[in-house]
């Protein structure tokens, strides 16, 4: 090693030494720093900082052994982990230095906590090596612990992350404790809704959605209003749905059984849902003066997908034919030809 003139630093960031041994910072010298380390260990033998404190005393007797001239010390911070710690180490840091001055210094810790002031070392003198002294069985344990404490943090300072760790789980505990068994039931399908907005990048849509609500109840517009009841259908519409196919006896996990029935008994209520919201704001445009065009071209498309969805479920039910599912289709597609060719020359005409 090159170096001739060595600091072996022992780091407390959280001041147990202060606390078990009343030992303040620095401390200075291998006699000093080796009495403090047992007087730890007596004090408390399960202590990690004893094994650092050994360890920098070893480490320190192996460079003299080189021809080093070496100096063992520790720095111990506070109990308010944080910036009043960090600026106790770094006054005591340049205490040690003052009667010290080192080419380089080996930093010796009992763990991740005390290596977030590395920084602070390496601020005021070259750091040669870190040496970490862990007891063997709980290294991984320790390591794991630390990296589950960042986590941790992370999702109380970032809101969207706090959302789907803590916020979903509170909404299934929530439904769990409202309606029991069934509460996962709604709880899966909350969860399936979200995955298909993340999946999708429906993230904007749902937002602009949102603030159209938030809106619309703050300025009173009908608009809002409308929205609610078109919930409160779309939801009995479900219920309305769910209830038919538990009636049916249907095998559990046939899809295809299910979904027929589950379409025939709720599609008007949820067409109702769509259409109600469509009104309003209709009635909104009205009053403030523009344009209605676009909402009833959305009508009408509502109307041709309710056709065709429910004669394809009447069909699958066997209580309509092959010539009528044709008629109704046909009907539907009418519809939708009409809705899409509106939508195209109105965008044509705003082009023009």
């Amino acid at each position: 090693m090159k170096y001739k003139k060595i600091l072996v630093l022992g780091v407390d960031r959280d001041a147990d030494i202060l606390r078990k041994t009343g030992e303040p910072g620095p401390i200075m010298g291998r006699q000093k720093t080796l009495d403090t380390a047992i007087k730890l260990a007596l004090a408390d033998p399960s202590e990690s900082d004893a094994n650092a404190l050994f360890e920098a005393v070893r480490i320190g007797d192996k460079l003299k052994e080189e021809g080093k001239e070496v100096m063992v010390s520790v720095v111990v911070g506070k109990e308010n982990v944080g910036v009043e710690s960090d600026a106790e180490i770094s006054r005591q840091l340049e205490e040690v230095l003052s009667e010290f001055s080192p080419e380089g210094v080996i930093v010796v810790t009992d763990g991740a906590e005390d290596e977030y002031i590395l920084p602070i070392v390496q601020s005021k003198v070259n750091v040669i090596s870190l040496k970490r002294v862990v007891v063997r069985q709980s290294e991984n344990l320790e390591s794991t612990y630390f990296v589950m404490q960042e986590f941790l943090k992370e999702i109380v300072r970032d809101p969207k992350l706090s959302r789907i760790i803590v916020g979903l789980p509170g909404i299934a505990a929530v439904l769990y404790m409202l309606l029991g068994v069934h509460g996962w039931r709604l709880t899966v399908g909350i969860i399936g809704v979200f995955l298909i907005i993340k999946g999708f990048g429906l993230e904007s849509d749902v937002h602009k959605f949102y603030q159209e609500i938030k809106s619309s109840f703050i300025t009173g517009r009908i608009t809002f209003f409308a929205y609610a009841v078109g919930f409160l259908l779309g939801t009995v519409g479900i219920i309305t749905g769910m209830d038919a196919v538990s009636k049916a006896n249907i095998t559990h996990g046939k899809l295809l059984e299910a979904l027929p029935i589950f379409i025939s008994s709720s599609i008007d209520l949820l067409m109702f849902a769509v259409l109600v919201p469509l009104g309003g704001k209709i009635i909104d445009s009205l009053i403030e003066g523009l344009g209605i065009s676009k909402y009833i071209v959305m009508i009408f498309f509502v109307l041709a997908l309710r056709i065709i969805v429910d004669a394809i479920s009447l069909y699958i039910l066997g209580e309509i034919r092959e010539m009528e599912l044709a008629l109704w289709i046909i009907l539907g597609l009418t519809l939708s030809m009409f809705t899409f060719l509106s939508i195209r020359s109105g965008k044509a005409a705003i082009t023009e």
